[in-house]
């Protein structure tokens, strides 16, 4: 039977039970009704619970690295993995049911689509790829980055332009036309209204101007710039490897929402922060459930969540200038007011728990909720030139080692710093390079310092002792790693990308990166939460505009 030329059959799913041996002719190749002229074939194979096979070019070649993603027609979530080398896959074990099953590339149109039962003998397809006509790949936000010129003026750009949304193809090219200088001048214009250094909601440089800009973004982005660029999202250098991983992708249920914080708790249930929905999300990653529970604040705007010794989740309400703490087993909450915006927060011992004011500036602050509930702040030792500036040097990340110092950065300031709680001192750590970024980092079990410099590619480890950093350049051109978060465990390193569509880990001991490609196009990595427990990696991912907001599951093979 040619490929595509018949439709699925109502043979038994898996292996045939008690029916002895199928007849040869009965193996034959079994065609599939499709979407266009791809072809997706099946043959019989009893795996439990697993949909496996090979998926081969139209030519017979092995179709290696592109993703297989099958998604229950019922449930709200995906399980995507890649093929290897030899165009072999494994997606499962998966529940008994029906699902929408594609062969696709991130970014692009899928290249094999069908819906088939998976039952529990599981089921075996063969994939034969026919390019569809007319496929565009849809570049990532790092393909769009890296036709700008390296250099100071682009780690500038980064910081400034890149943190709420991706610099993808909808705000680069519009409707598929380059912006003229007068575009660039108005869409400029307009963040600045947004989040510039003397709004509300000041993320922007006090440096940034609108003019300045559309020149530089009209003269560097032009029609051919993506077919020029190096395609950097696709392209790994060799001191990464690509890493195999079953990636399950869960939607939101309110698509626009931004997921901006995910914790897990002893049970395996993944806590995430609603960002734009005032609300607290629990995932129930078996059945790939949300529930949801209210915060009894108004306009509340939850941005961090970490859980404490007793499994308490800590929750800071932004823009209600709040830390809150909630007991799972009771329901009950309890709200301090802190006098700042925070941005993140972090449980330390003896039951303090810490945060930054996100845009204090004169003096910057940070402080803590004692284990009786008393409110108490600290003055950072003022930035050199930002303080006395419009917006600020933006306090980011607050962590805390095992030594009980707590760390902290600027993403405008290029700084970090370290208080010592016992005596009161601060440490201050100026970045190596100018525009680095720090954003969300983390601290070592030998109280190293991992930090994903955000506008600088790079992820930078900082040894206290010495006070030395040391620079290990991203394998991804232009991937822009946004959180770093540490596996106490295995000691590996997890960085977040807002530009690449990937999550990378480093060794420390090998010095070398494995990359995790995403299936979702757009996945703007916010936070990770390293499992444990059960050795996986958690990262919420959105845009804002952007994707429908995701919470991936990713399980390294």
């Amino acid at each position: 039977m040619p490929a595509g030329s018949g439709r699925l059959g109502t043979t038994p799913r898996g292996a045939r039970r008690g029916r002895g041996p199928r007849p040869a002719a009965a193996l034959a190749l079994v065609g599939l009704a499709l979407t266009g002229a791809h072809a997706l074939i099946a043959r019989e194979a009893p795996a439990p619970g697993e949909l496996t096979g090979t998926v081969r070019t139209a030519g017979g070649s092995p179709a290696g690295d592109v993703f297989v993603v099958a998604r229950r027609v019922d449930r709200p979530f995906s399980v995507a993995v890649l093929t290897d080398s030899g165009g072999r896959y494994v997606v499962g074990p998966l529940e008994s049911g029906r699902y929408a099953v594609e062969v696709r590339r991130t970014g692009e149109a899928p290249l094999a689509a069908d819906t088939l039962e998976v039952g529990d003998g599981g089921r075996q397809f063969d994939v034969v790829l026919r390019a569809p006509a007319g496929a565009v790949r849809e570049s990532a936000s790092a393909d769009w980055l890296a036709t700008l010129p390296d250099g100071e003026e682009k780690r500038r750009f980064v910081l400034d332009c890149t943190g709420c949304h991706q610099f993808d193809a909808r705000v680069a090219m519009p409707g598929g036309a380059a912006r003229t200088k007068a575009g660039w001048t108005e869409a400029v214009e307009r963040m600045l209204r947004y989040g510039g250094a003397t709004s509300p909601f000041p993320v922007i440089s006090h440096e940034r101007r609108a003019g300045p800009t559309a020149t530089w973004l009209a003269q560097h982005l032009t029609g051919a710039s993506v077919a020029n660029s190096s395609t950097s999202s696709r392209t790994m250098a060799a001191r990464a490897s690509v890493g195999r991983a079953v990636v399950t992708e869960y939607d939101i249920p309110a698509p626009k929402d931004l997921p901006h914080d995910v914790a897990v708790d002893t049970a395996g249930r993944v806590i995430v922060t609603g960002m734009f929905t005032d609300r607290m999300y629990v995932l129930d990653p078996v059945g790939g459930e949300f529930s949801d529970v209210a915060i009894p604040v108004e306009h509340a705007n939850p941005r961090a969540v970490e859980l404490d010794a007793d499994g308490n989740w800590w929750v800071v309400l932004g823009a209600a200038h709040k830390l809150a703490r909630y007991v799972p087993a009771t329901g009950a909450w309890t709200t301090f007011d802190v006098g700042v915006y925070p941005h993140s927060l972090a449980v330390g011992r003896g039951g303090d728990v810490w945060f930054n004011g996100h845009f204090t500036r004169a003096p910057e602050l940070i402080g803590k909720v004692g284990s009786g509930g008393a409110v108490a702040t600290y003055p950072v030792p003022a930035h050199p030139t930002l303080a006395t500036k419009p917006g600020g040097p933006i306090p980011y990340e607050i962590r805390i080692g095992r030594d009980g110092r707590v760390w902290g950065s600027e993403l405008h300031g290029n700084r970090l710093f370290s208080f010592t709680p016992a005596t009161g001192s601060f440490q201050v750590y100026r970045m190596p390079a100018s525009y680095s970024g720090p954003r969300r980092f983390d601290v070592d079990a030998r109280g190293a310092v991992w930090i994903p410099a955000y506008a600088g590619n790079a992820l930078v480890r900082l040894d206290p002792k010495t006070a030395r950093f040391e620079r290990f350049e991203l394998p991804i051109r232009d991937a822009v790693p946004y959180v770093a978060r540490v596996d106490a465990r295995t000691g590996l390193v997890w960085v977040g990308t807002s530009a690449a569509d990937a999550v990378l880990s480093f060794d420390p001991a090998q010095r070398r990166f494995t990359a995790y490609p995403l299936p979702s196009r757009g996945a703007l990595v916010r936070h990770l939460a390293v499992d444990t427990a059960r050795g996986v990696v958690w990262a919420a991912y959105g845009a804002s505009p952007g994707i429908p907001a995701r919470i991936a599951r990713i399980a390294p093979r």
